[in-house]
């Protein structure tokens, strides 16, 4: 009983002090930026295509404010593509509004929701840009996230996060709006690695 007694005695008295060392931290407050680099899959299908799947490279660039150590939030672009070079490459690109939550004030776990414009194209690229559009198509899509902020410092942090986002269906029309499919749909999975500058005080 002595022993059991102790043990609830050192948990509380750790909690009390985890959450005094809390209160005495910053809170969050301020502008940030974020540029990511990380691995997407991607898996697709249509009302005429059987789903099938791809992998590909993610690249993001986010921007936002910091309303204070539960919340914060932004805009943000990110593209997928099946592949670098010359050749056929598949594109999704999105436009988003980000909002962060930190279910735990001045902790680097948050929780990520967006909803913004997402684009699908297939393109022919030739050397470093794409010249012609095979076939493309645009809707509205949501993002759910989880990630957290380890700091490298008082203005830097890096951002490991884990992302799912939906494309609904839409059709797809080539440059000259033939149609080219119906009811077309994306699901991509992306793990990706951000470089996060912010001030002092908006970890």
């Amino acid at each position: 009983m002595t022993a059991k007694t102790l043990s609830v005695l050192t948990a509380l008295l750790l909690t009390y002090c985890e959450l005094g060392c809390a209160q005495g931290r910053p809170e969050r407050h301020g502008v940030w930026v974020d540029g990511a680099l990380g691995a997407g899959w991607v898996h697709m299908s249509s009302d005429t295509l059987g789903g099938r799947s791809q992998n590909g490279i993610d690249g993001i660039i986010a921007l936002g404010w910091t309303f204070g150590s539960h919340v914060r939030a932004g805009i943000g672009w990110a593209q997928w593509t099946s592949g670098l070079g010359v050749g056929k490459r598949t594109w999704i690109t999105s436009y988003d509004v980000l909002v962060y939550y930190y279910p735990i004030a001045r902790r680097p776990f948050f929780l990520e929701a967006a909803v913004g414009s997402v684009d699908y194209s297939v393109v022919h690229a030739a050397g470093e840009r794409a010249d012609s559009v095979y076939f493309s198509g645009t809707a509205w899509g949501p993002t759910v996230a989880v990630g957290w902020d380890a700091s490298l410092g008082s203005m830097f942090s890096v951002r490991p996060r884990l992302s799912y986002s939906y494309g609904p269906p839409r059709s797809l029309h080539s440059p000259d709006g033939t149609l080219v499919a119906t009811g077309w749909k994306q699901h991509v999975l992306s793990l990706d690695v951000g470089f996060v500058f912010h001030p002092p005080d908006s970890r």
